[in-house]
């Protein structure tokens, strides 16, 4: 059979792509699963603390458990505090709630789609990072106040980019060996 025709059988399209029903269905690494684990575990956590903070800035109060006098109110109650209206916590909110079910699509394979899955629970991490970032930067250099809620959301948003990057690397190198490898290696 030639090298084209044994590349249709397994399922691949012209660009070299396995389809998502032509994918290997070899269970993961351990350690790409304990990574996944990982981040389900935190993306809970943060759907913790993004749902307190949402509470807490809907009722229009301000954390009770904020270090220093007024840091977590100056910052939720800043102009940057709410985007269109909104507190920040609800899309931070909706932002955990995304990597926790990305987390469980990975680890369950929903649809076949596990490497798809790790993209997204990569670039999701990657904007939430970002993200958090620019708001730990209006924290402390336009605001002036340290919000100890942010900055562990924060935290725990790299953390979660970091888990997911490993992921997704793992991922990437088991489907590169059940694939033969980078094109052109035997």
């Amino acid at each position: 059979m030639s090298r084209a025709a044994s590349g249709r059988a397994n399922g691949r399209a012209a660009a070299g792509r396995i389809s998502p029903a032509a994918a290997p269905t070899t269970p993961p690494a351990l350690a790409a699963r304990v990574l996944a684990w990982a981040a389900l575990a935190l993306a809970i956590v943060g759907i913790g603390m993004a749902s307190y903070l949402a509470i807490e800035n809907l009722q229009g109060k301000a954390s009770g458990i904020c270090v220093g006098s007024h840091g977590c109110a100056s910052v939720q109650q800043s102009e940057y505090g709410k985007i269109l209206g909104i507190p920040v916590s609800v899309p931070g909110l909706a932002l955990y709630l995304a990597l926790a079910l990305a987390a469980g699509a990975w680890l369950l394979n929903w649809r076949g789609l596990r490497d798809q899955v790790a993209v997204l629970g990569f670039y999701g991490a990657l904007f939430g990072t970002l993200f958090s970032g620019f708001l730990t930067y209006l924290e402390g250099w336009v605001i002036d106040a340290w919000c100890t809620w942010c900055i562990a959301s924060a935290v725990l948003m790299t953390v979660l980019l970091v888990l997911w990057l490993g992921v997704f690397l793992i991922a990437l190198r088991a489907r590169r060996r059940s694939d033969g490898g980078p094109k052109g290696v035997r």
